[in-house]
Order: C-alpha cells, then structure tokens, then sequence
C-alpha cells in the first residue's frame, strides 16, 4: 500500500514538473492579449488522472495551477485569478480521474462494446475534462474581459476567444495521450499493483 501511494505521489509530480516544461514550450498566438496558448500542458495530468485517479488529476492539476500563476500572472481579482489558473486545471485533471476507474476495465480486454474500450473511454474522459476546463475560463471571459469584446456579444466573444487556443490544445494533448498511455501502462502497469495489493 505505501509503495501504491508512493508511485501515485512520484507519478503526480513528474506530471506536474513536465506541464510546466511543456507550458514553457507553449505556441504564443499574438491575437491572445488577455492570455492564452497552444499547449501540451494538459497531457501529463490527463495521463496520470486516467492512471491514478481523480485525487491524483486534481491535485496534479490544482498545483500546476498555481505555478500557471507564479509563471504568467494576470491578475484583476481574486476571484478571476482562481477562475483562471487552479480551478480549470483541478475540474481538469478531476473530469478525466473520474474515468479512471472504466479505463482500467477496458485496457486490454476484449470487448464487445467499443464504447467501454480503453481508448474510447481515454477520449471521453479527456473531453470531459476539457469542457469543464473550458467553461471556467469562458465564465472568467465574461465577467472579467469583457472590455476586451468591443462591440461584440461578450458570451460568443469568450467562447470563441477560448477554444481558439484550448480546441487545439485539447485534441492535440488528445492524440499524443492516445499514443502514450498504452505505452506507459506496459511499462508501468497500475492494474497489476493493484492486484498485488488485494492479493497482499
């Protein structure tokens, strides 16, 4: 058990060290002047989320959060700060770790479902967590930037200023996540611990 939760805790915080690497590696697009890039930060909390769970997802993800912040602060209020850094990156790696659980199931087995396979339940569980992710930063949008929508409705500006950027980013950290987990899993499986444990 304490070697379990030893691997969790490693796992989690290499996911979080390699999102801040990957955040530093972000496409700038010079349209965002109130934020926003390109980016593979969401992959390695998507990949330990599925692996570990949703305590490990949020956790990951709320501390890459608040190193967001310490990397590239905008700050108004509080209350946008929190909308903008740790509470869509914790609903992130929450909604995939929610999914956990299914996609261990599904890993490996033969099923006559597709819908419960190990990669369907990957691509649900990551655009789970990205829609959540979205929606706060699309709540930040309107009740902080609207200055920034002109003329514009401020909802269809939010909406379209924020999946500019995390569109990309979700199906991109998708595809790689995709070819990186079967490969992760064989190398360090989670389910054969877990048996190890129950039968311990």
């Amino acid at each position: 058990m304490r070697n379990t939760r030893t691997l969790v805790l490693v796992e989690a915080a290499l996911a979080v060290a390699l999102s801040v690497v990957l955040n530093l590696l972000a496409m700038r697009l010079p349209i965002h002047i109130a934020g926003g890039s390109i980016s593979l930060t969401m992959l390695p909390i998507a990949l330990v989320a599925l692996r570990r769970g949703s305590v490990a997802g949020a956790a990951a993800g709320t501390i890459f959060g608040f190193l967001d912040l310490l990397m590239e602060p905008f700050i108004l209020v509080p209350a946008q700060v929190a909308l903008d850094y740790p509470v869509p990156y914790l609903l992130f790696g929450l909604g995939v770790g929610l999914f956990s659980g299914l996609y261990h199931k599904g890993v490996g087995k033969p099923t006559t479902n597709p819908i419960l396979s190990g990669s369907a339940v990957l691509v649900c569980a990551v655009l789970v967590g990205g829609v959540l992710r979205y929606v706060t930063h699309v709540l930040s949008g309107v009740l902080f930037f609207a200055e920034y929508a002109g003329d514009q409705n401020v909802w269809a500006y939010s909406l379209i200023y924020n999946i500019s950027y995390l569109g990309p980013s979700l199906a991109v950290s998708l595809v790689c996540a995709l070819l990186i987990l079967p490969i992760l899993n064989h190398a360090v499986p989670v389910v054969s611990s877990r048996k190890k444990e129950a039968h311990a």
